[in-house]
């Protein structure tokens, strides 16, 4: 089976992403990128960097990949980055027959433009996937069918760990990754200058929208207690804090709904995990008991969370353990190995 993966970007998780589908397709399987041949694992063509946030960047782009599908023949064709191509509703997508679509969306995003585009995209694809089934029920509620969820896993280099309650003391909390505004790193700032316990912060992740001047001037009133690491992380980096911290802080925006990276790699290292009650991430911690959600967007009420998660090591009970099993990425592959093989055989 022949399969062309497509995506706009290697930054943050994409490149691992690919990589791990890359690895386990067959030798005739490739991808196409804007950029980063020598990262990706297999086979790569790399087309020009189009600005596909404009509708002639976004033909221009559609017509290349046509292009190389009409070459390359492939049996599928994997978008692994629907969310940024939602704006133009699936335009050019039919264009790429006989191929069968795949297309996997990260997020869910309101509103009722968001919801008619997912129903054109998927018309035109044989699979939608999700990461998590809070998502997939909500697209399926529009009246999609071909609907799958793939939950995110950990794609870290790492054996999965028992939980052993915190490490350090005090403990010691991780905000991971990109500092986007989504992301809630403001919220957590100032939420953390009244709290009473004791604790140690460490940011790690590129600067999209909160850079180090701003998180200077934030964390003045407990400024010992911080330290940052504003740039890019390699997988060996990533890893390495996430096994110094105890609690993973995720204080995401309501807007932010999806699989978060960070959470799925902290679960299976072991650590609590601290986030928002909405959406699919408030669903994932309460459902399978790996830490403790506040009220979204409400400093008061984070302040009051990250009080009770300091004040006690949290330990994993089965119910947790059994969702530490589900992230590893042999699941993940074997999962898109399935979807695979049901859409070639429609």
């Amino acid at each position: 089976m022949k399969i062309m993966y497509v995506d706009i970007s290697i930054y943050g998780h994409h490149l691992i992403y690919l990589n791990n589908l890359l690895q386990a397709a067959s030798s005739e399987s490739f991808a196409v990128l804007p950029e980063g041949e020598e990262h990706v694992v297999g086979r790569c063509l790399n087309i020009s960097a189009f600005a596909i946030r404009t509708f002639s960047g976004y033909r221009k782009w559609m017509k290349e990949l046509k292009k190389i599908a009409m070459e390359e023949r492939p049996d599928i064709i994997h978008f692994l980055d629907g969310d940024t191509i939602m704006r133009y509703f699936g335009l050019g997508i039919s264009e790429l027959a006989p191929s069968k679509i795949v297309i996997t969306f990260h997020h869910f995003f309101q509103g009722k433009l968001r919801e008619v585009s997912i129903k054109c995209m998927l018309k035109h694809a044989a699979v939608g996937v999700f990461h998590t089934e809070q998502i997939a029920d909500k697209v399926k509620i529009f009246g999609c069918r071909n609907v799958k969820c793939v939950p995110y896993p950990c794609f870290l280099k790492t054996s999965m760990q028992k939980s052993i309650g915190y490490q350090n003391t005090p403990p010691v909390l991780l905000a991971l990754g990109g500092t986007r505004y989504e992301k809630g790193l403001d919220i957590l700032l100032q939420a953390l200058k009244s709290v009473k316990l004791s604790f140690r912060l460490m940011i790690a992740g590129g600067v999209t929208d909160f850079g180090g001047e701003y998180i200077e001037k934030a964390v003045q009133n407990y400024r010992s207690c911080v330290e940052w690491d504003l740039r890019v992380l390699t997988e060996e980096e990533v890893l390495a804090y996430l096994q110094r911290a105890d609690i993973i802080v995720l204080p995401y925006r309501k807007l932010f709904d999806g699989a978060s990276g960070p959470m799925c790699e902290g679960v299976y290292l072991g650590k609590a995990i601290l986030g928002p009650n909405h959406g699919s991430l408030g669903e994932l911690i309460r459902k399978h008991h790996v830490g403790y959600t506040f009220e979204s967007e409400n400093i008061e009420d984070l302040c009051r969370c990250l009080d009770v998660a300091l004040c006690s090591p949290f330990v994993y009970d089965e119910t947790a353990m059994e969702y530490q099993k589900s992230l590893q990425p042999e699941i993940f592959i074997n999962s898109y190995a399935e979807i695979y093989q049901q859409t070639v055989d429609k």
